[in-house]
């Protein structure tokens, strides 16, 4: 990555120049350099980075208008053209597939979102940990896997997602309703049980009070949060709502 190729020559410019100013031309001056270097490092890295992430916002940004005209292909493309930055940046490239395939999901275009949502959380244990914290992202993908019946990759992405975001009601309960649904009640509740320990949120202890007495989920309370996952049809009182509203819009 270009960024830590670049940081890494400041760094080595900045340990040689202390060096030679502080300790003089032995080798052993070289010493008097290395803490320089390092903060030469990191400083640099952290510029340059910041600076590559703000580039790809950007592109997000500039999606953000077509997609409120409904052109998810024309947002698709924009922030296609960020991809050269993954050159540069450790993990841009799988925040970009990350992005894509939320945008694509949210049009229910299920299997080309699957495509660039696996890529984005295929890549190493440590990539998935930093992205799963964007959590609806791993969430969809978990949820495309139910679809599919893929139980075992439903339950890996979930688990991914909830071990870096445990405060977040909605995810544990959407883990639950999955497993639920997939006819695995008693894993449901398991997953309940972990998620009341962490969240206090009344809507949790319904559900997992409701499985434990052989009920229903009922996840409406979410609202649009729970329907952007297309588990669930909104009232048609909310979908007339949701039309009037993207239509002053536009």
């Amino acid at each position: 990555m270009y960024n830590a190729l670049i940081s890494l020559g400041v760094a080595a410019a900045t340990t040689l120049v202390f060096g030679f100013l502080l300790g003089g031309m032995s080798l052993s001056g070289l010493l008097y350099g290395i803490a320089p270097g390092l903060i030469a490092l990191v400083v640099t890295y952290f510029l340059l980075a910041r600076r590559t992430y703000n580039q790809v916002q950007e592109y997000f940004q500039k999606a953000q208008q077509p997609l409120q005209n409904r052109d998810v292909e024309s947002a698709v493309n924009i922030i296609k053209d960020a991809y050269p930055l993954g050159d540069w940046q450790f993990l841009v490239e799988s925040q970009i597939n990350a992005q894509i395939g939320t945008m694509l999901y949210s049009a229910q275009k299920f299997d080309r979102a699957e495509n660039y949502l696996q890529d984005a959380f295929d890549n190493s244990t440590v990539v998935n940990a930093i992205l799963s914290q964007n959590w609806r992202a791993p969430a969809m993908l978990g949820v495309i896997h139910y679809r599919n019946k893929n139980f075992d990759e439903m339950r890996e992405v979930f688990e991914d997602a909830v071990a870096t975001n445990e405060d977040k009601p909605l995810l544990w309960n959407l883990y639950a309703y999955c497993l639920w649904k997939s006819r695995q009640r008693s894993d449901a509740i398991d997953v309940l049980n972990r998620a009341v320990e962490e969240v206090d949120d009344q809507k949790t202890e319904d559900n997992l009070n409701a499985l434990q007495n052989g009920s229903k989920m009922n996840m409406s309370g979410w609202g649009n949060q729970w329907y952007q996952f297309h588990l669930d049809r909104p009232p048609p009182q909310q979908r007339r709502g949701n039309q009037a509203q993207f239509r002053r819009q536009r």
